[in-house]
């Protein structure tokens, strides 16, 4: 279907730069005990304007750094007004800055359009790359390779893929999008269907029940802040302890298959390579696999890496479940999990909407 622009505009305090937005910081209102809780070991004098707390706070050893945005224009008040270096410290005054970016590694961008009207932005997200700036991405993340590209300052995703995940990946391209789009997910009014690759569930009672139909798997997830890992009940746990559970997948094995040889080329376009045992995550020649159609009915942090770890069958490629590897031995090999499927009802329009990823898993046979 043809393209069509985006015509809203808005101007907050500091425009985005480069698809980044700009970050708020109150003042505190004591700024001293402020510095001393932020753990300052450099010297500072006392507070009397906004530029000698950013100093003290942010920069102690390169006090150019703040100066220069306020000689450029680039810390701003919530209505606009242009601080200096002479601007006296307010406590609860709001300001708003550009944050420093990290050096970020270049991440694959290919993110062709599956599917826009003037409403919302599908995309088909390849493996590697985060939706939206966290920790050391901010320039290399979906969201803001996509203002970019579209020039539409305005997009948000309505909801999230992990970095590690490729596939369909919905945007709002307008303000009043926003809240329509992230209450149909909320209201868990979309279907969605993934597909991923992991050795087959070892229980033979459970595998032939996830082979003949389709298997509910139920447990309770929790997120802890600081953990990579999810912490995770199974439905007896949650009977012994009272919990109720949380999130629910419903799993199929599709077909079961032997293992491509170590010449096979994986199937993305980015961050792949010559599949060669024995590196961490990488099957054995010959080992049977399976390919799973997982339908989650609720969106729990890493609900189906957990899920299908919970079967006994952790997710190929994945440097998380069942254990936290080190970079150093982290796989090349993506992930195997797609976002495959998306349909919805369109909350403006009322169309039935169905989206469909392209993207490929490497292990799976040519």
């Amino acid at each position: 279907m043809p393209r069509r622009a985006t015509r809203d505009t808005k101007t907050p305090p500091l425009p985005q730069r480069a698809g980044i937005d700009p970050v708020a910081f109150t003042l505190p209102s004591d700024p001293g005990a402020a510095l001393d809780i932020a753990g300052s070991t450099h010297p500072h004098q006392p507070v009397r304007t906004v530029a000698d707390f950013l100093v003290a706070r942010f920069y102690p050893h390169n006090p150019r750094v703040i100066t220069d945005r306020l000689e450029r224009g680039e810390i701003r008040t919530d209505n606009g007004r242009i601080l200096t270096g002479d601007s006296p410290y307010v406590p609860g005054l709001t300001i708003w800055y550009y944050r420093e970016l990290p050096e970020e590694p270049q991440l694959p961008d290919d993110l062709p359009v599956l599917y826009e009207d003037e409403h919302v932005l599908a995309v088909d997200k390849p493996h590697f790359l985060p939706t939206t700036p966290r920790g050391a991405f901010v320039a290399q993340t979906a969201l803001t390779k996509l203002r970019v590209r579209e020039g539409n300052p305005l997009l948000v995703p309505v909801h999230r893929l992990d970095r590690a995940t490729a596939g369909v990946l919905l945007f709002a391209k307008t303000v009043p999008a926003r809240g329509l789009f992230q209450t149909m997910f909320a209201r868990r009014e979309v279907f969605k269907e993934y597909l991923a690759v992991a050795r087959p569930i070892p229980d033979p009672q459970v595998r032939a029940a996830a082979l003949s139909g389709e298997l509910t798997v139920r447990t309770r997830i929790e997120k802890i802040r600081g953990e990579l890992q999810v912490r995770q009940w199974d439905q007896p746990s949650c009977e012994r302890e009272l919990l109720n559970p949380n999130a629910t997948t419903g799993v199929r094995i599709l077909t079961v298959f032997d293992a491509p040889g170590p010449h096979h080329t994986a199937g993305t376009s980015q961050h792949t390579g010559t599949i060669a045992p024995p590196a961490p995550g990488y099957p054995v020649t010959g080992e049977r696999l399976a390919l799973y159609r997982l339908r989650p009915h609720t969106g729990k942090t890493h609900q189906l890496r957990a899920h299908l770890h919970l079967l006994g069958a952790p997710i190929a490629g994945d440097v998380l479940y069942p254990k936290v590897l080190p970079p150093a031995n982290a796989p090349e090999l993506p992930l195997q999990l797609v976002a495959h499927r998306l349909e919805f009802e369109h909350p403006v329009t009322g169309e039935r909407v169905r989206l469909r990823s392209m993207r490929k898993l490497a292990l799976l046979p040519s």
